[in-house]
Protein backbone atom coordinates (compact mmCIF):
# COMPACT_ATOMS: atom_id res chain seq x y z
CA UNK A 1 0.00 0.00 0.00
CA UNK A 2 1.09 3.63 -0.14
CA UNK A 3 2.87 5.05 2.76
CA UNK A 4 0.29 7.04 4.87
CA UNK A 5 0.95 10.88 6.00
CA UNK A 6 0.46 12.07 9.85
CA UNK A 7 -1.63 15.49 9.51
CA UNK A 8 0.44 18.02 10.97
CA UNK A 9 -1.52 21.10 9.75
CA UNK A 10 -5.35 20.60 9.50
CA UNK A 11 -7.36 22.02 12.09
CA UNK A 12 -9.73 19.51 14.02
CA UNK A 13 -13.33 19.88 15.42
CA UNK A 14 -11.93 20.67 19.15
CA UNK A 15 -9.46 23.75 17.78
CA UNK A 16 -6.17 21.52 17.78
CA UNK A 17 -3.89 21.14 14.41
CA UNK A 18 -3.08 17.59 13.04
CA UNK A 19 -4.31 14.64 13.96
CA UNK A 20 -4.23 13.39 17.66
CA UNK A 21 -1.60 11.17 19.35
CA UNK A 22 -3.87 7.94 18.43
CA UNK A 23 -4.39 8.77 15.13
CA UNK A 24 -0.51 9.40 14.35
CA UNK A 25 0.56 6.19 16.37
CA UNK A 26 -2.19 4.19 14.19
CA UNK A 27 -0.70 5.76 10.94
CA UNK A 28 2.90 4.71 11.89
CA UNK A 29 2.02 1.32 12.54
CA UNK A 30 0.06 0.61 9.18
CA UNK A 31 3.36 1.43 7.97
CA UNK A 32 5.54 -0.16 9.69
CA UNK A 33 3.72 -3.37 9.23
CA UNK A 34 3.34 -2.33 5.29
CA UNK A 35 7.67 -1.99 5.38
CA UNK A 36 7.98 -5.07 6.99
CA UNK A 37 5.57 -7.18 4.71
CA UNK A 38 7.73 -5.54 1.79
CA UNK A 39 11.00 -6.63 3.53
CA UNK A 40 9.94 -10.15 4.05
CA UNK A 41 8.76 -10.45 0.41
CA UNK A 42 12.21 -8.74 -0.66
CA UNK A 43 13.85 -11.50 1.97
CA UNK A 44 12.31 -14.72 0.36
CA UNK A 45 12.70 -13.69 -3.46
CA UNK A 46 8.88 -13.70 -4.31
CA UNK A 47 6.51 -10.92 -6.13
CA UNK A 48 7.95 -8.62 -8.90
CA UNK A 49 10.52 -6.47 -6.09
CA UNK A 50 12.12 -9.62 -5.58
CA UNK A 51 12.55 -10.40 -9.18
CA UNK A 52 13.85 -7.49 -10.01
CA UNK A 53 16.70 -7.56 -7.81
CA UNK A 54 17.41 -11.24 -8.04
CA UNK A 55 18.20 -9.90 -12.41
CA UNK A 56 19.83 -7.22 -10.89
CA UNK A 57 21.88 -9.47 -9.41
CA UNK A 58 22.70 -12.04 -12.09
CA UNK A 59 23.83 -9.03 -14.26
CA UNK A 60 25.77 -7.26 -11.93
CA UNK A 61 27.56 -10.22 -11.43
CA UNK A 62 27.86 -11.51 -14.42
CA UNK A 63 29.04 -8.07 -15.48
CA UNK A 64 32.03 -8.15 -12.44
CA UNK A 65 32.95 -11.42 -14.19
CA UNK A 66 33.41 -10.09 -17.32
CA UNK A 67 35.00 -6.98 -16.51
CA UNK A 68 37.32 -9.34 -14.63
CA UNK A 69 37.96 -11.78 -17.52
CA UNK A 70 38.82 -8.60 -19.20
CA UNK A 71 41.10 -7.25 -16.49
CA UNK A 72 43.34 -10.36 -16.64
CA UNK A 73 43.11 -10.42 -19.88
CA UNK A 74 44.59 -7.36 -20.53
CA UNK A 75 47.31 -7.62 -17.56
CA UNK A 76 48.36 -11.40 -19.42
CA UNK A 77 48.98 -8.92 -22.46
CA UNK A 78 50.53 -6.32 -20.39
CA UNK A 79 52.84 -8.97 -18.79
CA UNK A 80 53.49 -10.78 -21.90
CA UNK A 81 54.08 -7.43 -24.22
CA UNK A 82 56.77 -6.36 -21.12
CA UNK A 83 58.24 -9.99 -21.17
CA UNK A 84 59.05 -9.12 -24.72
CA UNK A 85 60.38 -6.11 -24.25
CA UNK A 86 63.17 -7.17 -21.75
CA UNK A 87 63.35 -10.23 -23.48
CA UNK A 88 64.58 -7.83 -26.67
CA UNK A 89 66.50 -5.73 -24.54
CA UNK A 90 68.65 -8.90 -22.72
CA UNK A 91 69.14 -10.11 -26.50
CA UNK A 92 70.31 -6.97 -27.86
CA UNK A 93 72.77 -6.80 -24.87
CA UNK A 94 73.89 -10.27 -25.81
CA UNK A 95 74.10 -8.97 -29.29
CA UNK A 96 75.71 -5.84 -28.25
CA UNK A 97 78.70 -7.60 -26.21
CA UNK A 98 79.02 -10.34 -28.53
CA UNK A 99 79.87 -7.49 -31.14
CA UNK A 100 81.94 -5.93 -29.09
CA UNK A 101 83.93 -8.89 -28.18
CA UNK A 102 84.40 -9.39 -31.87
CA UNK A 103 85.06 -6.30 -32.57
CA UNK A 104 88.00 -6.08 -30.06
CA UNK A 105 89.74 -9.22 -31.07
CA UNK A 106 90.37 -7.15 -34.71
CA UNK A 107 90.87 -3.60 -33.55
CA UNK A 108 94.57 -3.52 -34.41
CA UNK A 109 96.82 -2.06 -31.59
CA UNK A 110 95.05 -3.22 -28.64
CA UNK A 111 98.58 -5.08 -27.65
CA UNK A 112 100.94 -3.06 -26.42
CA UNK A 113 103.09 -6.05 -27.01
CA UNK A 114 105.46 -5.64 -30.44
CA UNK A 115 106.80 -8.96 -32.27
CA UNK A 116 104.72 -11.19 -29.62
CA UNK A 117 104.68 -14.16 -32.12
CA UNK A 118 108.34 -14.19 -32.51
CA UNK A 119 108.32 -14.08 -36.40
CA UNK A 120 110.64 -11.01 -36.81
CA UNK A 121 114.42 -11.99 -35.58
CA UNK A 122 116.70 -9.32 -37.63
CA UNK A 123 119.41 -9.79 -34.65
CA UNK A 124 119.52 -13.20 -35.03
CA UNK A 125 120.64 -15.97 -32.20
CA UNK A 126 122.87 -14.32 -29.93
CA UNK A 127 123.73 -17.48 -28.25
CA UNK A 128 125.74 -17.71 -25.21
CA UNK A 129 124.20 -15.13 -22.56
CA UNK A 130 126.79 -15.11 -19.58
CA UNK A 131 126.48 -12.13 -16.77
CA UNK A 132 124.91 -9.66 -19.05
CA UNK A 133 121.57 -8.70 -20.98
CA UNK A 134 121.13 -8.86 -24.76
CA UNK A 135 118.52 -8.79 -27.58
CA UNK A 136 116.73 -12.03 -29.19
CA UNK A 137 113.90 -12.04 -30.99
CA UNK A 138 113.51 -7.87 -32.24
CA UNK A 139 112.15 -6.37 -28.97
CA UNK A 140 112.66 -9.29 -26.59
CA UNK A 141 115.49 -8.66 -24.41
CA UNK A 142 116.93 -11.78 -22.43
CA UNK A 143 119.23 -11.47 -19.22
CA UNK A 144 120.96 -13.88 -16.79
CA UNK A 145 123.21 -13.37 -13.91
CA UNK A 146 125.64 -16.26 -12.08
CA UNK A 147 129.08 -16.71 -12.47
CA UNK A 148 129.71 -19.25 -15.25
CA UNK A 149 126.39 -19.10 -15.93
CA UNK A 150 124.84 -19.99 -19.81
CA UNK A 151 121.74 -19.35 -20.90
CA UNK A 152 120.95 -20.63 -24.72
CA UNK A 153 118.02 -18.89 -26.46
CA UNK A 154 116.55 -20.14 -29.99
CA UNK A 155 113.47 -19.56 -31.70
CA UNK A 156 112.25 -22.80 -33.80
CA UNK A 157 109.10 -25.13 -35.10
CA UNK A 158 106.28 -27.28 -32.92
CA UNK A 159 103.76 -29.43 -33.23
CA UNK A 160 101.08 -27.90 -36.02
CA UNK A 161 98.13 -26.62 -34.13
CA UNK A 162 99.49 -26.97 -30.29
CA UNK A 163 99.47 -23.04 -30.47
CA UNK A 164 96.81 -21.94 -32.59
CA UNK A 165 97.69 -20.21 -35.98
CA UNK A 166 101.65 -20.23 -35.27
CA UNK A 167 104.45 -22.81 -34.86
CA UNK A 168 106.71 -19.79 -33.51
CA UNK A 169 107.88 -19.55 -30.05
CA UNK A 170 111.04 -18.54 -27.77
CA UNK A 171 113.12 -21.02 -25.97
CA UNK A 172 115.30 -20.50 -22.68
CA UNK A 173 117.34 -22.34 -21.48
CA UNK A 174 118.27 -21.84 -17.76
CA UNK A 175 121.60 -24.42 -16.67
CA UNK A 176 122.88 -25.19 -13.35
CA UNK A 177 124.69 -22.18 -10.79
CA UNK A 178 122.15 -19.15 -12.43
CA UNK A 179 121.49 -16.44 -10.07
CA UNK A 180 118.98 -14.66 -12.45
CA UNK A 181 117.34 -15.20 -15.76
CA UNK A 182 114.57 -13.31 -17.27
CA UNK A 183 113.08 -12.53 -20.59
CA UNK A 184 111.21 -9.05 -21.07
CA UNK A 185 110.42 -6.58 -23.09
CA UNK A 186 110.21 -2.80 -22.82
CA UNK A 187 106.84 -1.07 -23.69
CA UNK A 188 107.38 2.74 -24.55
CA UNK A 189 105.72 5.70 -22.26
CA UNK A 190 105.99 4.63 -18.81
CA UNK A 191 102.38 6.01 -18.60
CA UNK A 192 101.48 2.83 -21.00
CA UNK A 193 98.03 0.99 -18.21
CA UNK A 194 99.19 3.81 -15.05
CA UNK A 195 96.30 3.72 -12.85
CA UNK A 196 94.26 1.06 -14.95
CA UNK A 197 93.90 -3.23 -15.31
CA UNK A 198 96.25 -4.64 -18.04
CA UNK A 199 96.23 -8.20 -18.43
CA UNK A 200 99.02 -10.71 -19.70
CA UNK A 201 97.97 -13.53 -22.14
CA UNK A 202 100.32 -16.02 -23.62
CA UNK A 203 101.27 -19.38 -24.44
CA UNK A 204 104.05 -21.75 -22.69
CA UNK A 205 105.37 -24.63 -21.48
CA UNK A 206 108.87 -26.34 -20.34
CA UNK A 207 110.91 -29.51 -20.68
CA UNK A 208 110.58 -31.00 -17.45
CA UNK A 209 106.35 -30.80 -15.84
CA UNK A 210 106.29 -28.26 -12.67
CA UNK A 211 108.59 -25.75 -13.79
CA UNK A 212 107.34 -22.06 -12.76
CA UNK A 213 107.12 -18.84 -14.25
CA UNK A 214 106.56 -15.62 -12.63
CA UNK A 215 105.63 -12.14 -14.04
CA UNK A 216 106.45 -9.08 -13.24
CA UNK A 217 106.09 -5.38 -14.06
CA UNK A 218 108.39 -2.42 -13.80
CA UNK A 219 107.41 1.63 -14.65
CA UNK A 220 110.56 2.99 -15.09
CA UNK A 221 110.34 7.10 -14.73
CA UNK A 222 113.22 7.58 -16.94
CA UNK A 223 116.68 10.05 -16.71
CA UNK A 224 115.87 12.27 -14.08
CA UNK A 225 112.56 10.93 -13.05
CA UNK A 226 110.80 9.24 -10.40
CA UNK A 227 112.64 6.10 -8.20
CA UNK A 228 111.57 2.66 -10.45
CA UNK A 229 107.87 1.27 -9.23
CA UNK A 230 107.57 -2.93 -8.96
CA UNK A 231 104.26 -5.16 -8.83
CA UNK A 232 104.72 -8.87 -9.40
CA UNK A 233 101.85 -11.02 -10.18
CA UNK A 234 100.05 -12.24 -7.38
CA UNK A 235 101.30 -15.68 -8.09
CA UNK A 236 103.36 -18.07 -9.87
CA UNK A 237 102.57 -19.81 -12.86
CA UNK A 238 103.21 -24.24 -12.63
CA UNK A 239 104.12 -25.57 -16.43
CA UNK A 240 103.44 -28.04 -17.91
CA UNK A 241 105.19 -29.84 -20.92
CA UNK A 242 102.66 -28.98 -22.88
CA UNK A 243 101.88 -25.61 -24.14
CA UNK A 244 99.21 -24.07 -22.33
CA UNK A 245 97.47 -20.57 -22.04
CA UNK A 246 98.09 -18.63 -19.27
CA UNK A 247 96.58 -15.16 -18.21
CA UNK A 248 97.75 -12.65 -15.51
CA UNK A 249 96.22 -9.10 -14.59
CA UNK A 250 98.44 -6.44 -13.34
CA UNK A 251 96.64 -3.36 -10.96
CA UNK A 252 98.82 -0.84 -13.09
CA UNK A 253 100.35 1.70 -10.24
CA UNK A 254 99.04 5.20 -10.89
CA UNK A 255 101.87 7.75 -11.80
CA UNK A 256 100.27 10.71 -10.44
CA UNK A 257 102.40 13.03 -8.68
CA UNK A 258 105.94 11.07 -10.07
CA UNK A 259 108.53 13.07 -12.07
CA UNK A 260 108.91 11.67 -15.92
CA UNK A 261 112.09 11.55 -17.26
CA UNK A 262 113.45 10.89 -20.77
CA UNK A 263 113.81 7.20 -22.18
CA UNK A 264 110.80 6.45 -19.77
CA UNK A 265 109.22 2.86 -19.75
CA UNK A 266 106.98 0.15 -18.82
CA UNK A 267 108.75 -3.12 -18.48
CA UNK A 268 107.18 -6.68 -19.17
CA UNK A 269 109.34 -9.43 -17.27
CA UNK A 270 109.16 -12.87 -16.97
CA UNK A 271 111.42 -14.35 -14.22
CA UNK A 272 112.51 -17.93 -14.66
CA UNK A 273 115.32 -18.10 -12.06
CA UNK A 274 116.08 -15.60 -9.37
CA UNK A 275 118.06 -15.95 -6.11
CA UNK A 276 116.21 -13.66 -4.23
CA UNK A 277 113.63 -15.02 -1.76
CA UNK A 278 111.23 -12.21 -1.33
CA UNK A 279 110.58 -12.51 -5.39
CA UNK A 280 107.70 -14.50 -5.96
CA UNK A 281 108.47 -16.29 -2.26
CA UNK A 282 111.56 -17.69 -3.42
CA UNK A 283 110.11 -20.36 -5.08
CA UNK A 284 112.05 -19.66 -8.46
CA UNK A 285 115.85 -20.00 -6.20
CA UNK A 286 117.64 -22.34 -7.77
CA UNK A 287 115.61 -23.44 -10.65
CA UNK A 288 116.90 -24.34 -14.14
CA UNK A 289 115.46 -25.94 -17.38
CA UNK A 290 113.92 -25.13 -20.75
CA UNK A 291 111.49 -22.76 -20.97
CA UNK A 292 110.09 -21.79 -24.55
CA UNK A 293 107.07 -18.82 -24.77
CA UNK A 294 104.86 -18.28 -27.60
CA UNK A 295 102.28 -15.60 -28.25
CA UNK A 296 103.00 -13.18 -25.91
CA UNK A 297 99.70 -10.00 -25.57
CA UNK A 298 99.44 -7.08 -22.93
CA UNK A 299 96.02 -5.09 -23.65
CA UNK A 300 93.70 -2.88 -20.94
CA UNK A 301 91.08 -4.52 -18.73
CA UNK A 302 91.00 -7.46 -16.38
CA UNK A 303 89.89 -10.21 -19.46
CA UNK A 304 92.51 -11.60 -22.20
CA UNK A 305 91.05 -10.90 -25.69
CA UNK A 306 92.02 -13.54 -28.76
CA UNK A 307 95.93 -13.08 -29.91
CA UNK A 308 95.92 -9.76 -32.40
CA UNK A 309 97.52 -11.16 -35.74
CA UNK A 310 99.07 -8.11 -37.38
CA UNK A 311 99.98 -8.61 -41.13
CA UNK A 312 103.84 -9.54 -40.61
CA UNK A 313 104.91 -6.66 -42.69
CA UNK A 314 103.92 -3.89 -40.00
CA UNK A 315 104.78 -5.81 -37.47
CA UNK A 316 108.27 -5.43 -38.84
CA UNK A 317 108.16 -1.89 -39.17
CA UNK A 318 106.72 -1.53 -35.82
CA UNK A 319 110.02 -3.39 -34.56
CA UNK A 320 112.36 -1.30 -37.52
CA UNK A 321 111.50 1.76 -35.04
CA UNK A 322 113.59 0.17 -32.76
CA UNK A 323 116.27 -1.35 -34.41
CA UNK A 324 116.54 -1.63 -38.50
CA UNK A 325 119.57 -3.02 -40.34
CA UNK A 326 120.33 -2.97 -44.47
CA UNK A 327 121.30 -6.86 -44.27
CA UNK A 328 118.84 -9.45 -45.52
CA UNK A 329 116.23 -10.30 -42.55
CA UNK A 330 118.24 -13.76 -41.57
CA UNK A 331 121.11 -12.28 -41.88
CA UNK A 332 123.10 -11.84 -38.72
CA UNK A 333 125.06 -8.45 -38.67
CA UNK A 334 128.53 -8.18 -39.21
CA UNK A 335 128.55 -11.98 -41.42
CA UNK A 336 131.27 -11.49 -43.95
CA UNK A 337 130.57 -11.74 -47.10
CA UNK A 338 126.81 -10.40 -47.38
CA UNK A 339 125.89 -9.35 -51.08
CA UNK A 340 121.90 -8.87 -49.77
CA UNK A 341 121.20 -5.80 -48.62
CA UNK A 342 124.52 -4.23 -48.84
CA UNK A 343 125.53 -0.32 -49.99
CA UNK A 344 127.54 0.45 -52.54
CA UNK A 345 128.73 3.88 -54.07
CA UNK A 346 131.35 4.79 -56.18
CA UNK A 347 131.30 8.53 -55.07
CA UNK A 348 134.59 10.19 -54.39
CA UNK A 349 135.64 13.65 -53.03
CA UNK A 350 138.59 15.05 -53.16
CA UNK A 351 139.95 17.56 -50.07
CA UNK A 352 142.36 20.70 -50.66
CA UNK A 353 144.99 18.32 -49.01
CA UNK A 354 144.56 15.27 -51.85
CA UNK A 355 143.01 12.80 -49.82
CA UNK A 356 140.07 11.77 -51.20
CA UNK A 357 136.73 10.73 -49.30
CA UNK A 358 133.22 9.21 -49.96
CA UNK A 359 130.06 9.54 -48.84
CA UNK A 360 126.70 8.14 -48.52
CA UNK A 361 123.41 9.56 -47.69
CA UNK A 362 121.69 7.41 -45.39
CA UNK A 363 118.12 7.04 -44.96
CA UNK A 364 116.50 4.32 -42.86
CA UNK A 365 113.32 2.24 -43.39
CA UNK A 366 111.04 3.69 -40.43
CA UNK A 367 111.57 7.08 -38.52
CA UNK A 368 113.10 5.94 -35.68
CA UNK A 369 112.24 6.00 -32.01
CA UNK A 370 115.00 8.40 -31.48
CA UNK A 371 118.48 9.31 -33.14
CA UNK A 372 119.62 5.67 -33.01
CA UNK A 373 123.40 4.66 -32.86
CA UNK A 374 124.83 3.61 -35.91
CA UNK A 375 127.52 0.83 -36.65
CA UNK A 376 129.07 0.52 -40.14
CA UNK A 377 130.21 -3.20 -41.37
CA UNK A 378 132.16 -3.94 -43.93
CA UNK A 379 130.24 -5.45 -46.63
CA UNK A 380 133.05 -7.80 -47.52
CA UNK A 381 135.26 -8.64 -43.81
CA UNK A 382 132.04 -8.20 -41.99
CA UNK A 383 134.13 -5.56 -39.76
CA UNK A 384 132.25 -2.68 -37.37
CA UNK A 385 133.37 0.72 -38.18
CA UNK A 386 134.96 -0.36 -41.77
CA UNK A 387 134.16 0.34 -44.90
CA UNK A 388 135.18 -2.35 -47.87
CA UNK A 389 137.02 -0.24 -50.36
CA UNK A 390 137.13 -0.72 -54.09
CA UNK A 391 139.99 -3.28 -53.43
CA UNK A 392 138.14 -5.36 -51.27
CA UNK A 393 139.82 -4.16 -48.65
CA UNK A 394 139.05 -2.70 -44.80
CA UNK A 395 138.70 0.97 -44.92
CA UNK A 396 142.18 1.91 -42.90
CA UNK A 397 139.93 5.14 -41.39
CA UNK A 398 136.65 4.81 -39.39
CA UNK A 399 133.50 5.88 -40.98
CA UNK A 400 131.87 8.69 -39.92
CA UNK A 401 128.04 9.36 -38.86
CA UNK A 402 127.12 13.08 -39.75
CA UNK A 403 123.91 14.53 -39.49
CA UNK A 404 122.24 11.53 -37.59
CA UNK A 405 118.50 11.87 -37.06
CA UNK A 406 115.32 9.97 -36.52
CA UNK A 407 115.21 9.93 -40.48
CA UNK A 408 118.66 9.32 -41.82
CA UNK A 409 122.39 10.23 -41.04
CA UNK A 410 125.42 10.78 -43.99
CA UNK A 411 128.42 8.06 -43.56
CA UNK A 412 131.53 9.37 -44.11
CA UNK A 413 134.93 7.82 -44.81
CA UNK A 414 138.25 8.34 -46.15
CA UNK A 415 139.33 6.31 -49.33
CA UNK A 416 142.19 4.29 -48.80
CA UNK A 417 145.22 5.00 -51.27
CA UNK A 418 144.11 4.25 -55.12
CA UNK A 419 140.93 3.07 -54.20
CA UNK A 420 137.32 4.75 -54.53
CA UNK A 421 133.69 4.72 -53.19
CA UNK A 422 132.80 1.30 -51.04
CA UNK A 423 130.54 -1.17 -49.90
CA UNK A 424 128.88 -1.45 -46.45
CA UNK A 425 126.15 -2.67 -44.42
CA UNK A 426 124.57 -0.76 -41.01
CA UNK A 427 122.96 -1.40 -38.00
CA UNK A 428 120.86 1.44 -36.46
CA UNK A 429 119.58 0.78 -32.78
CA UNK A 430 116.89 3.17 -30.98
CA UNK A 431 115.73 0.67 -28.33
CA UNK A 432 114.88 1.68 -24.95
Amino acid sequence: MPQKIIDQTTIQPDGSPGDDAFTAFAICNDNFEDTEARLVLLESGGGEIGGRLDDEIAARTAADAALGARIDADHSLITQETADRIAAVQAETTARTNADTALSARILGKNRIINGNFDIYQRGNPGTITNTAAYTADRWICSSAGAGVTSNWGLGGTTPGEIPDSVRFLGFNVVSGVTSAWVGQWIEGVHTFAGEKATVSFWMRSGVAGKKVGLLIQQHFGVGGSTMVEVQASSVITLTTKFTKYTVTFDVPSIAGKSVGGNNALLLTFFYADDRPALFGGQLVGQTGLFELAQVQMEKGDKATDFEWRPVGHELQLCQRYYCKSYALPTKAGTPNSDSGRIATGLQISGTNSPSFSAYALRFPVGMRTSPAVTVYGAVSGNPNKVTMSDNADSSGVPTVRGLSEGGCEINWVNNPGTFGGWFHFTADAEI
